[in-house]
Parts: structure tokens; C-alpha cells; sequence
């Protein structure tokens, strides 16, 4: 099921900065540079495309991030 052309709602924004604020202290990088940015499209492309727990967010950030870095 595919979110893109629907509104996200606040709680949804806060859970995935969450995800995004939480890896990029854990890699120790600026949520807002190069690297973060990053990490912000894979976490928004991951919602958009179905996948809205948190949990299973961090798992692929971290998983999809840790074989590339």
C-alpha cells in the first residue's frame, strides 16, 4: 500500500525524526548535513512505501546504513 499523495500526519512526522535524530546520534552525524539528508529520504521512502512502525524503520535504516558506511 503506497502513502504517497496522502498527508502525514504530526505523530507520524515526530516518530520518524525520531528514527532519523536517534540513527544519526547513534553514526554520530548531523541530521541535517549530506548523510543525514540521506538517512532522512530512506526513512520518508520507507513510510511513504508502507512501512510505518518505528521498529521495523530502525531496523532497515540501521541494516540498509550499516552495509553501506
Amino acid at each position: 500500500m503506497s502513502f504517497y499523495g496522502q498527508s502525514i500526519g504530526d505523530e507520524s512526522l515526530v516518530m520518524m525524526r525520531r528514527v532519523l535524530d536517534e540513527e544519526c546520534a547513534r553514526r554520530e552525524i548531523d541530521p541535517d548535513a549530506g548523510q543525514g539528508q540521506d538517512l532522512a529520504l530512506v526513512v520518508m521512502h520507507a513510510f511513504r512505501s508502507g512501512m510505518t512502525d518505528e521498529k521495523e524503520l530502525v531496523v532497515l535504516v540501521r541494516n540498509l546504513t550499516d552495509e553501506v558506511c
